[in-house]
């Protein structure tokens, strides 16, 4: 019995034969990348991209399924890639940092560009499932609740606190605030909805 390989997309086969290149890898991701910022998510292919990064198509379907799961790799496999946060030791000091992060994701262009379209995507289809998706979330979900955890030892922050919909409330609005009502005001958006949150998971007072 052929056991799947828990690090490959869902649908998506292991490649037989040799090694896949890492160069030929990076050269679909810059390419994808590159064209959504030039052109958007909607007029974006599978052609457009093996023609950008100089390969064939099949050499991309030998890797990613869809497009969808290329501009997602290419969106979100790199630009979540960078350092976790350092805590300062002061949890509201270190959840604005977290919501600042977030605000700034929203903000990157090829973020930005593939957004959209990958929702739209799982509109059509709600079978979509991107396994970099899964990764992207719990790896924000765990680092959101041992922030948690570090606010509730300083006294701060409740033990009671559901940080998956503190996770939905900093993620949900900061997405919003950028992606939707296109606020430009980072700082301000930080402020007000720390402001809200610090207010609503400290510890209660006992009358």
């Amino acid at each position: 019995m052929t056991v799947p390989n828990p690090d490959l997309p869902v649908g998506q086969e292991p490649v037989r034969g040799r090694p896949r290149d890492p160069r030929t890898d990076e050269a679909i991701m810059a390419a994808t990348r590159l064209l959504l910022t030039e052109v958007g998510y909607d007029q974006v292919s599978m052609e457009s991209i093996a023609r950008q990064a100089g390969v064939s198509r099949p050499t991309i379907y030998r890797r990613w399924p869809s497009k969808a799961h290329v501009v997602f790799e290419a969106a979100f496999g790199t630009a979540t890639g960078g350092q976790t946060l350092v805590r300062s030791g002061d949890f509201e000091t270190d959840l604005r940092e977290f919501a600042r992060r977030a605000a700034a994701f929203w903000r990157e262009p090829v973020v930005e560009a593939a957004t959209m379209g990958i929702l739209a995507e799982r509109r059509r289809d709600t079978e979509l499932h991107i396994r970099t998706q899964q990764l992207l979330d719990d790896m924000i979900r765990a680092e959101l609740a041992a922030l948690v955890r570090a606010g509730t030892h300083q006294g701060v922050v409740r033990a009671d606190v559901d940080t998956d919909t503190l996770f939905s409330l900093l993620v949900g609005t900061t997405f919003y605030s950028v992606l939707v009502d296109g606020r430009g005001d980072t700082d301000q958006l930080v402020d007000t909805l720390c402001s809200l949150v610090m207010q609503g998971v400290q510890p209660r007072t006992k009358e």
